[in-house]
């Protein structure tokens, strides 16, 4: 009784966080969060059962689809491919920008949750290209990743992680009136959930601020 209890809490308080994030993001504005991005939580894939999935991002006057998928490298890590697309509208009289490109990562599990250890603990670094006519984004994300999975009805997951990154933009802009090459860094946070609605198939949402806010919503499905 007591353990159906805890797994009741449990899926309740997932539920409520990932509606906390919708909620977040409604609120939300600012510029696009130039960082590429994945599937969430610490652990790699399994070397047995890659996983695909889809992503939308809104941000302000942006929207983003990334379909992307993970594949095992060792019993430590995984590497994550991913292609996009962004709409990115450019105010009154003008006509939207868009933009495509793609990005790879890296993600090596440190730090493993057990009954001693809470938490699992990742570093992850990547790097992407969006690009459109005269304006290429190079960008390049360093950071860690924190993330603890609950175990409900036996054999569902609900996987509650948080990131901090250190974001570098390589920024080559040759349209008329604009500097042509830049570059920045920017601290990014990264907050997020996801949950096994069937086995093997997980929802999951993420809110990103940093160089502006990105909410994403997706689907990842294991082969």
């Amino acid at each position: 009784m007591r353990n159906k209890k805890q797994a009741t809490a449990i899926r309740r308080n997932g539920l409520i966080g990932l509606a906390a994030l919708a909620l977040l993001a409604a609120f939300a504005a600012g510029a696009h969060a130039q960082v590429f991005y994945s599937m969430p939580g610490a652990r790699p894939v399994p070397d047995d059962s890659p996983v695909l999935g889809i992503a939308l991002g809104f941000g302000d006057d942006l929207f983003r689809v990334v379909g992307f998928g993970r594949f095992n490298a060792s019993q430590h890590s995984d590497i994550g491919l991913e292609v996009i697309y962004e709409d990115l509208d450019t105010g009154p009289g003008s006509d939207d920008t868009h933009r495509f490109g793609g990005g790879a990562d890296y993600k090596y599990l440190a730090v493993r949750q057990d009954d001693t250890t809470p938490v699992d603990v990742a570093v992850q670094f990547g790097a992407g290209v969006l690009a459109h006519s005269n304006y290429t984004l190079i960008a390049v994300p360093l950071g860690a990743l924190v993330s603890r999975t609950f175990t409900v009805d036996g054999d569902r997951d609900i996987v509650p992680y948080g990131g901090v990154y250190l974001a570098m933009d390589f920024v080559d802009n040759d349209a008329p009136g604009n500097d042509g090459f830049d570059s920045d860094v920017d601290v990014e946070v990264r907050l997020g959930a996801s949950a096994e609605i069937a086995r093997n198939a997980s929802v999951f949402a993420a809110f990103h601020a940093g160089n502006g806010t990105l909410f994403f919503l997706g689907f990842s499905a294991s082969l």
